[in-house]
């Protein structure tokens, strides 16, 4: 054997400092002479890489063997046993006990029982993955609302008033925005935007509404961000007199313009205005939300009376040395002036700072907390299927007691054991993890998208990509669900019963659960029953709320908002504007209407104040009725403004009565049309032609004229996940014009899509003013709607979710149950050799088993009826009704069924005991 200065100096240490004595000194030799043939052979770095894996990758069992034989048969070191650990041979070096780190081979060892057992790999990984995903990828979204903003977003704040009664904010108006421009010392580059929608119209013809912002020249300063091409707005811009010119967004230059280095100085059409562009700004610019298109702010204070200004975002950056409390003191008191001097409009508003990333992601009124709360919410619900995933491996280590008592008779300690299976649950929970990090990915995206529909455009400054942040937090959640599936269970079950090792091997080595399984088979079960139904019913409801199709063709039709720019007049000319604005856009509609109806490809052109499914909501009485009582001042209905040929675009029957024409389109026209589910709520299923009815406001205002039933329609559905379709109809008739915005809806067959260019050239062929938003076909406008993909979203989430608990629900019962009939297998065995018939030991094992069950089904219906019942109102509600009547039974045989059915195989291995194998295990 080659001395120590043969190896590595430190690693020859630390393994000596380990393995002291005899047995320490012959395998460092070992590894030592190998070492020093190595690097002879390849060099001094191959070779000390070499022994440092050697030296600590070798695993457990093998290096515990091969040191026990070489003990045994040269006679180093020595085995030692004492009246507290009889059984259990210790391998000692002067006195130190035997201590391994967890190597590579824990790992393999890990990933073969992986494989070993599927079952358990299956069910418990997609517990874990959904969990971890749910809990991974709601962390990211939600640390986009506390994450510090990236540079130069750091020092930016916005400011905005506050309604100091309601507690909500309150928009800024421009002369607020003035007021603090001009007053305030601490915050620098005071600047202020507001977004206008304009048809954005080039060179070669080609249209689309695009969002612009119409922002001071301070802006760029702040930004601090150098234009890519020309220059950014100046202040000369800003004046009446200078010419319209624009700054553009990289994408739009990249896609439109296709990254033409002399775009500065071209000539765009915005709306009605034609634009000269006089600068290109570089990739990842979009200030100050998510826009590409910037004008100068242009607007004369004279021009407004106070309290009709045009709103206006504002925004700033903290001075040097400046802190958020120092500049909201200053703000304050310039607020207290303002309320001072003009009560009547300033009475209760109070101007607040607040960083600007906060303010779009809503963190300045109070959200911070909630976010973690939410933190602490989502790590909590991973530790539910990581306690069923706990049930399965404690299951799983019952029937491996032999193989555990064996690695503690040859040295290993407790420690070391529960240090083996924690890192095979550590194995699982980390394949769990790498599918939880795509499912996050995924999710996060459509949690984005849900943002960006519900708030118009995301903040630019959010990335969709998971964050370092919530990588770490998906590891320490892995680490985690490991520590609760692999540690509890391994802690409880290297007890006392593997301490005794050797002595018990030649009898049973099991666990003796007794009491222990079978308050866990009920608790299993009664949780199982109190809670999975509600979640059934919900998730099914929400699922199939959200694959319901429309109850008319809505893929034959293409849709649109008709909007006509608009400006803010002043104060003087405000009358006039909007008079001739209206009816400037009555004589545009009706053009739109007369074009489109001339098209070959369109078979149906109509228009209505909202589509099916987007009608407002409102309250009703009904003549001779009495009043609907409680809290309400009327019946609850939807009520719509439609075009008088509305029913007949969308094949709607009518049921009695007439259709709308012309006739009720007149001054003083008092005609209505309601819905079948009107009639049979409202109306109790009576005659309605002829009846009266009137919308009753929710306030104090004076109820609406009274209008005449003329006509019953059958109920046009959209879809339950955006709108309630269990509410009637109340229809009144709508000329051309009479509404700004107005929906249309054009039937164009099967591809409605190929129709969309077109129908946007007849727009900006009549008028550039005019603008077509959400122009898409009917289906998929109900497919993206916020509230649909909420609905979606939520609906599959909870769907997934509660298909996990429901397999670790099962998998768990049946795990508890086969454990517990296999520890009587040595009972059975016995029965059997004495005679006992097959049907009564069945019956003893089924009969037990039954007991467990039903006990805990009973339990579980005591909790499930009070929740689903906590559960209806909230339910009923949205549309969503738990069938608990259905679903509970069908959860408690499923239930009964799995313990049942786990029950089955170890009574039929029992039965097939032979007497010569309980006499040769040493039973009786």
């Amino acid at each position: 054997m080659r001395g120590p200065r043969a190896a590595p100096g430190l690693l020859s240490r630390i393994f000596r400092l380990l393995f002291t004595g005899p047995l320490g000194d012959e395998a460092c030799g070992d590894l030592e002479q190998e070492y020093s043939k190595r690097r002879a052979a390849r060099g001094r770095v191959l070779a000390t890489l070499w022994y440092a894996g050697h030296l600590f990758a070798p695993g457990t069992w093998a290096l515990v063997f091969k040191l026990r034989r070489r003990a045994r048969s040269r006679g180093m070191g020595s085995v030692s046993s004492s009246a507290s650990s009889v059984g259990r041979p210790r391998i000692e070096a002067s006195g130190r006990p035997l201590w391994l780190d967890v190597s590579w081979l824990d790992v393999k060892l890990g990933i073969r029982m992986m494989v070993k057992y599927p079952g358990l790999t299956l069910v418990g990984g997609f517990g874990m993955a959904v969990a971890i995903a749910i809990s991974g990828g709601s962390f990211d979204v939600f640390n986009d609302v506390v994450r510090t903003p990236p540079p130069p977003l750091d020092d930016v704040v916005a400011m905005r008033n506050w309604n100091a009664v309601t507690g909500r904010p309150v928009t800024t108006s421009l002369r607020d925005f003035a007021t603090w421009r001009d007053a305030l010392e601490s915050v620098e580059d005071v600047g202020a935007s507001r977004w206008i929608e304009r048809n954005f119209i080039t060179d070669d013809g080609r249209a689309e509404p695009v969002l612009i912002a119409d922002i001071t020249p301070s802006a760029f300063r702040l930004m601090r961000v150098a234009p890519l091409l020309g220059r950014p707005l100046v202040e000369g811009d800003a004046h009446e007199e200078a010419l319209p010119v624009v700054v553009i967004g990289y994408d739009v230059w990249r896609t439109r313009f296709a990254s033409d280095p002399a775009v500065v100085g071209r000539n765009v059409r915005l709306g009605s205005t034609v634009h000269t562009v006089v600068g290109v700004m570089p990739d990842g610019f979009a200030f100050p939300l998510s826009h590409h298109f910037w004008t100068p702010l242009r607007a004369d204070l004279s021009d407004y009376e106070r309290g009709r200004e045009p709103q206006v975002e504002v925004f700033g950056r903290l001075g040097p040395g400046v802190t958020l409390d120092r500049a909201q003191h200053e703000l304050t008191t310039i607020g207290m002036r303002q309320a001072a001097a003009f009560p009547e409009t300033h009475e209760h508003l109070r101007p607040r700072i607040s960083s600007y990333a906060d303010r779009w992601t809503g963190n300045d009124d109070g959200n911070a907390a909630p976010v973690g709360l939410a933190y602490l919410l989502f790590t909590t619900l991973l530790l539910v299927p990581c306690a069923n995933v706990a049930i399965l491996v404690y299951a799983r280590t019952a029937t491996r007691q032999g193989e555990l008592a064996v690695r503690n008779a040859l040295g290993a300690s407790r420690r070391r054991i529960v240090a083996q299976l924690f890192m095979e649950s550590l194995v699982l929970a980390t394949a769990a993890a790498a599918v939880a990090l795509v499912l996050a990915r995924l999710a996060v995206e459509q949690m984005h998208g849900l943002m960006a529909d519900m708030d118009g455009i995301p903040p630019f400054w959010i990335d969709v990509a998971l964050s370092s942040s919530t990588v770490l937090y998906v590891v320490g959640l892995t680490v985690l669900a490991a520590v609760v599936a692999g540690v509890l269970p391994a802690v409880q079950a290297t007890g006392r019963r593997v301490a005794s090792g050797l002595r018990q091997l030649g009898a049973d080595t099991r666990m003796q659960l007794g009491r222990t399984w079978t308050v866990l088979i009920v608790a299993q079960v009664a949780a199982s029953v109190a809670i999975l139904p509600a979640a059934v019913s919900v998730a099914w409801a929400s699922v199939r709320s959200v694959i319901a199709q429309p109850g008319f063709a809505a893929e034959e039709f293409l849709t649109a908002r008709l909007v006509m720019d608009w400006e803010t007049p002043s104060s003087g000319e405000a009358d006039a504007y909007w008079r001739d604005f209206y009816a400037r856009f009555r004589e545009l509609h009706a053009e739109v209407m007369r074009r489109l109806e001339a098209e070959p490809a369109v078979s149906g052109v109509t228009y209505a104040w909202g589509l099916p499914g987007q009608e407002s909501p409102a309250f009703v009485e009904v003549e001779g009725m009495p009043p609907a009582g409680g809290s309400t001042p009327g019946r609850e209905v939807r009520r719509g403004w439609v075009d008088v040929d509305y029913f007949d675009v969308f094949d709607v029957p009518i049921l009695a009565g007439r259709r709308f024409d012309s006739r009720d389109l007149d001054t003083g026209a008092t005609a209505t049309i309601v819905s079948r589910t009107f009639v049979r709520q409202i109306l109790g299923d009576n005659n309605a032609l002829g009846r009266r009815v009137r919308v009753v406001p929710a306030g104090d205002a004076e109820p609406g004229p009274w209008y005449g039933i003329v006509g019953v329609v059958d109920d046009l559905r959209s879809n339950a996940a955006i709108y309630q379709e269990t509410e009637g109809r109340l229809y009144h008739p709508m000329a051309p014009g009479q509404a700004h915005p107005v929906k249309l809806a054009l039937r164009v067959g099967s591809t409605p899509a190929t129709f969309a260019g077109r129908f946007r050239e007849i727009t900006i062929a009549l008028d550039p003013t005019l603008r077509l938003q959400e122009l898409l076909p009917l289906d998929e406008l109900y497919r993206t709607h916020p509230m649909q993909m909420t609905a979606r979203f939520g609906a599959w989430t909870l769907a997934l979710a509660t298909l996990s608990v429901l397999f670790l629900s099962t998998a768990g019962i049946y795990a508890l149950t086969s454990v517990t009939v296999t520890q009587r297998r040595r009972e059975i065995g016995i029965r059997v050799v004495l005679g006992a018939h097959p049907h009564r030991i069945l019956g003893s094992i089924f009969s037990r088993a039954v007991v467990q069950l039903v006990l805990g089904v009973a339990v579980g219906i005591l909790g499930a009826v009070p929740l689903a019942t906590y559960m209806r109102p909230g339910a009923l509600e949205f549309g969503i009704a738990p069938d608990t009547h259905v679903v509970l039974p069908a959860v408690a045989a499923l239930m009964i069924a799995a313990g049942l059915v786990a029950a089955i195989g170890p009574a039929r291995r029992g039965l097939r005991i032979q007497p010569a194998e309980v006499l040769k295990e040493g039973w009786l």
